[in-house]
């Protein structure tokens, strides 16, 4: 199967974005989506995970049938969840080495739980109820992955029973505030049960082909819609951060849209990202030249090798953290630590792509 570049580019930008908001110190990130418009890279990074896995394994389902799909499916999320461990141990011990300096580092990391009660903290990890800074998003994943193989096969079998109970899954979590618990109290930061919506959708968009899926990227209707919600949501979040602008929009419209909520994944951060994607997917197309630019290799072998990409983004935002924080915090240090990361990143990726050209040739899902 041909590989949409556009899945591996947008991926690849949403990890790059994603490092760059976990500097909080960093000025870059005032110049990510999350400041102009009401969803973020956590929803691209959702929602092409989805998108990977429903064209990687529905594609794998129709030819080699379920016991093999399954068994890649069961074998993916496995590697994810090992390396969400793998990156809470590398993690403790990066920190640990910080703090030599800066013993306030275990707060910062929310891991001085881990060092009290290492042994309950430790089973909570493999339970995935407890996940240290940065690494809430990586839980959602493993989470949802293990759930490929219920998912996978029904949307391949029937699609609208498929949407319907992810939908009806996401509406009732939100009316009885249904939530998994986290470890050592409140909940997981990204609440499975509402963000398997976007993952549901990205499977079932990837999964099935048809004339339909034209239809709704050539519909200038939606297109029209798409574009004057991306604006209203660009006018109100710059309201918040421009309050001279947050004064002109009426009373009604603030208590009808506040709080748009990350945790459970509010319907305006929904429907943003939905029509996002829908004038990016209309206006690049797959075999669009630009996906051939020499200057976004870093970014696809980036999105290609997500997994990997994310752990390392984790150690090294964090890494920028500390160092930004003992006081070495200037604009110029702050843009040299912010752009060395993503290097590394970029560089990582490329070595990964040089030893692994051809072993799996299919698209990676996150």
């Amino acid at each position: 199967m041909k590989r949409d570049l556009r899945i591996d580019l947008f991926r690849g930008l949403s990890l790059w974005w994603i490092y760059i908001n976990h500097i909080p110190e960093s000025y870059l990130n005032r110049f990510t989506p999350k400041n102009f418009g009401f969803s973020d890279a956590a929803e691209i990074l959702v929602f092409l995970s989805g998108l990977a896995s429903g064209c990687v394994y529905g594609e794998l389902l129709r030819r080699s049938g379920f016991a093999v799909a399954s068994s890649r499916m069961l074998r993916r999320s496995f590697e994810i969840y090992i390396a969400q461990i793998l990156t809470v141990v590398l993690l403790l011990a990066e920190v640990s080495y910080i703090a030599a300096w800066q013993p306030g580092m275990f707060d910062h990391a929310n891991l001085a739980i881990l060092l009290q009660q290492p042994a309950e903290t430790l089973l909570q990890v493999a339970l995935l109820r407890y996940a240290p800074v940065n690494l809430d998003p990586l839980l959602l994943m493993v989470i949802l992955h293990f759930a490929l193989i219920l998912i996978v096969p029904l949307t391949i079998s029937a699609w609208p029973l498929a949407l319907t109970g992810s939908v009806a899954l996401y509406v009732l979590a939100h009316l009885f505030d249904w939530y998994i618990p986290a470890y050592p109290r409140g909940q997981l930061y990204f609440n499975p049960l509402n963000w398997q919506l976007l993952f549901v959708i990205g499977i079932w968009w990837g999964a099935n082909r048809g004339d339909w899926q034209l239809a709704i990227l050539n519909s200038r209707a939606l297109a029209v819609l798409a574009a004057g919600y991306v604006l209203f949501s660009f006018v109100i979040t710059l309201g918040w951060q421009i309050h001279a602008i947050e004064d002109y929009v009426p009373g009604w419209v603030s208590r009808l849209i506040y709080p748009v909520d990350k945790t459970n994944l509010d319907i305006l951060r929904l429907l943003h990202f939905a029509a996002l994607a829908l004038l990016c997917w209309r206006l690049l197309p797959s075999n669009a030249n630009i996906l051939k630019a020499r200057a976004l290799w870093p970014l696809i072998r980036c999105g290609e090798y997500s997994l990997a990409i994310y752990c390392a983004s984790v150690l090294l935002s964090f890494a920028a953290h500390a160092l930004l924080s003992i006081g070495w915090n200037s604009l110029a240090s702050q843009t040299l630590l912010t752009f060395v990361g993503l290097g590394l990143m970029s560089a990582l990726a490329i070595w990964l792509a040089a030893i692994d050209r051809g072993a799996f040739p299919d698209l990676r899902p996150l």
